[in-house]
């Protein structure tokens, strides 16, 4: 729960959450357990589909409710098994034809889905040839940018829908481990010389002071005590050992990563929460990716 003293409280619904629960009152909002909590819970799409059509479960992330759609194709010619003969060959194609047409709704169903709910992670499920068709016909962009992963099971009962959710939850952690490392890894190559990455506490803030954040990378540490300057402007914000200018016409003192927190997310920062004690994650528990130097 967040509240201020004007207004109501927001109340977010966060099972799993880890840790002692705390009651703080501060200049700013403590949002790092909040953002680490969401982080092995992004948005996501999973599609369920046969050559008839699909149901699509469209999650915008947090652990909420998944919005269920159900797809279905244009064309309803799906059964190869026709008579022999001369003719053989022309009803196999009319079924091809149709799952192709069918696979294609799906496909727009899913770019729907994705750009809707923001979702990075597209999961696909079911018969063999409807998922091969599907993929051959989802955009450009989703293949390139989006993560694919597959799990078994179909949309008919086979006995995989009582195990689908943990199965997906799994798929989850594991492309969340994966998108971290994968960070990491860009901001150790960054931090070459001319490079757009930032180590430690003074040259983030000085990044964050300019503007120039995309990726915001935070190691909190419940035993951190270092605080920062800042104004009503999210890029005002300095270190302590620096005096405010007299351009800031007020100014506070905050706990260091709430503030850097606060200055990323009201800049259109990304903000990515790290385990305490993380292999290679930067100096002073906080760095970033600029977008320029």
């Amino acid at each position: 729960m967040f509240a201020t003293v004007n207004g109501e409280p927001t109340v977010l619904h966060t099972p799993g959450l880890a840790g002692p629960d705390r009651a703080e009152w501060g200049p700013v909002a403590r949002l790092a357990p909040v953002l680490a909590w969401l982080r092995n819970r992004p948005p996501f799409v999973l599609v369920v589909t046969d050559r008839t059509g699909a149901d699509l479960y469209t999650n915008a992330g947090g652990g909420q409710a998944p919005r269920t759609t159900s797809v279905l194709g244009p064309d309803d010619e799906i059964e190869r098994n026709a008579p022999g003969g001369w003719a053989q060959s022309r009803y196999q194609n009319r079924a091809e034809d149709s799952w192709r047409h069918n696979a294609g709704a799906v496909a727009d169903a899913c770019e729907q889905a994705l750009r809707t709910s923001g979702a990075k992670l597209l999961v696909i499920s079911g018969d063999v040839r409807a998922v091969q068709l599907l993929e051959e016909r989802l955009p450009a962009w989703v293949r390139g940018e989006a993560t694919i992963q597959h799990i078994t099971g179909g949309r008919g009962p086979d006995g995989s829908q009582p195990h689908r959710t943990d199965v997906v939850a799994e798929v989850i952690r594991s492309v969340a481990g994966a998108w971290t490392a994968e960070l990491l890894s860009r901001f150790a190559e960054q931090l070459a010389p001319r490079g757009l990455a930032v180590d430690g506490e003074l040259a983030t803030l000085e990044a964050m002071a300019e503007g120039r954040v995309a990726d915001l990378l935070v190691a909190p540490d419940p035993n951190d005590t270092r605080t920062a300057w800042f104004g009503t402007d999210p890029r005002q914000i300095l270190p302590v050992t620096q005096n405010p200018p007299e351009s800031w016409h007020r100014h506070d003192r905050g706990p260091l990563a709430d503030l850097a927190i606060r200055a990323a997310l009201l800049t259109g920062a990304q903000v990515h929460i790290l385990d305490p004690h993380t292999a290679h994650a930067p100096a002073e528990g906080i760095g970033a990716l600029c977008r320029f130097h």
